[in-house]
């Protein structure tokens, strides 16, 4: 059907029909429409209602034929096949995810500047004292996919910890490492104090918490769903300037995790309990986290 002027119904033919006439389906009050073919009018009929058993029999019509139909196999599936398996397996190399943590160096240093400690962790204050050995982490894993105002929750739950070793950790880039304006704006929509303050019109105060993509130490630990935070002790890295998440890089002695959308604190203390970690314990007690 193309269009429908006044009582006319214009039809526009589309192949060869070898059966029985088919059925135009129009919106009209009209009882009676005159109607024309590619151009030329072919007749005046009536128009009839349709049903509901109309539209039932239509369906099953197509689902009876739907059934006799066989889409032919392409002759590259296999091909293809092998090929998709490769990428994914590429994808998920830990080449391929150095790469990743390599390019969030790059954009740290050239996107922000001198600004990247308002987003990041600075690692050298790894080094600084805090309730944590330098060997001992703490991972929060979340996801832009989450709501904002749980993650603004954890990040000032990071904040009050006070501890340099205590880390927000995404997997990847928001929508995509083509993309980073996006991962910008999540990034100061999760740290900045005041939301409505911009940054492009001055300098914008940042909750203290580190911040890190890293989808190696999501692998690491195998974190299928977020939020998520472990515990991780007896942790010895070879370069402080690689992914933890690392193997060949980083070795653990032994990890617990957590998961659920309970405070931070909260979480930290089932942990605690597990474990008996007197860090652990030393960071809970700290007066900002009492309450």
């Amino acid at each position: 059907m193309d269009r429908i002027v006044e009582d006319t119904v214009y039809l526009n033919k589309v192949g060869t029909c070898n059966g029985k006439p088919g059925r135009a389906f129009i919106q009209t009050k009209l009882k009676k429409v005159k109607v024309v073919v590619n151009g030329t009018v072919w007749k005046e009929t009536d128009v009839e209602g349709m049903s509901v058993p109309d539209l039932a029999n239509t369906l099953a019509k197509a689902d009876q034929l739907a059934e006799r139909l066989a889409i032919p196999k392409s002759r590259n599936d296999r091909e293809m096949s092998d090929l998709a398996g490769t990428l994914d397996s590429y994808y998920h190399s830990d080449e391929f995810q150095l790469r990743v943590l390599s390019e969030t160096e790059r954009i740290k240093t050239e996107v922000f500047g001198d600004k990247v400690t308002g987003y990041y962790a600075d690692k050298a204050k790894k080094e600084s004292k805090g309730k944590l050995t330098n060997s001992e982490r703490i991972y929060v894993f979340v996801s832009s996919a989450m709501p904002l105002q749980t993650i603004r929750n954890y990040a000032a739950s990071v904040s009050r910890l006070g501890d340099p070793n205590v880390t927000l950790v995404m997997r990847g880039f928001v929508d995509g490492m083509t993309k980073i304006q996006p991962t910008i704006s999540f990034i100061a929509s999760v740290l900045q104090r005041d939301q409505s303050c911009r940054p492009q019109e001055g300098e914008c105060e940042m909750i203290p918490t580190s911040l890190a993509v890293d989808p190696l130490l999501f692998r690491r630990y195998q974190i299928d769903r977020v939020p998520a935070v472990v515990y991780a002790r007896g942790l010895k890295a070879e370069d402080a300037g690689l992914s933890e998440g690392d193997a060949k890089n980083a070795t653990i002695a032994d990890y617990h995790t957590a998961y659920g959308d309970a405070r931070l604190e909260y979480l930290l203390d089932q942990i605690q309990r597990e474990t008996g970690s007197q860090s652990l314990a030393a960071l809970l007690s700290t007066p900002a986290n009492k309450n």
